[in-house]
């Protein structure tokens, strides 16, 4: 799939401008980087959730002794009422988009493919 800079430029942008305002500089440049591996869409809800795959590969210790886990959820100031999640080792796993306004079409389109 697509970086998410490029399917979604608006969303990347107010995403890495929010961690940068809250200190998170590591996980703004992230946003700049990351791709999108799948997208979701809940039409009852309204809402969207995008699946990024994340930019550094685990170690042998970190992917079979340590273990992905779930790490923070970052509530992220933009006009799409965002949450970026991250794993234990702080790297971006997804966001959800809690209110997709200009970005419904394309979030279901995309997670119709």
């Amino acid at each position: 799939m697509a970086k998410l800079v490029d399917a979604f430029p608006v969303l990347a942008n107010e995403l890495a401008q929010s961690l940068r305002s809250a200190g998170r500089e590591e996980l703004a440049e992230q946003i700049d980087r990351v791709t999108i591996r799948r997208v979701t869409f809940d039409n009852s809800a309204n809402a969207g959730y995008l699946y990024v795959e994340p930019l550094r590969a685990l170690n042998e210790v970190e992917a079979n002794i340590v273990g992905v886990r779930s790490g923070e959820t970052l509530p992220s100031e933009t006009q799409f009422w965002t949450n970026i999640d991250t794993d234990n080792f702080g790297r971006i796993t997804g966001t959800e988009i809690l209110d997709p306004r200009a970005l419904t079409t394309e979030l279901r389109r995309r997670a119709s493919v």
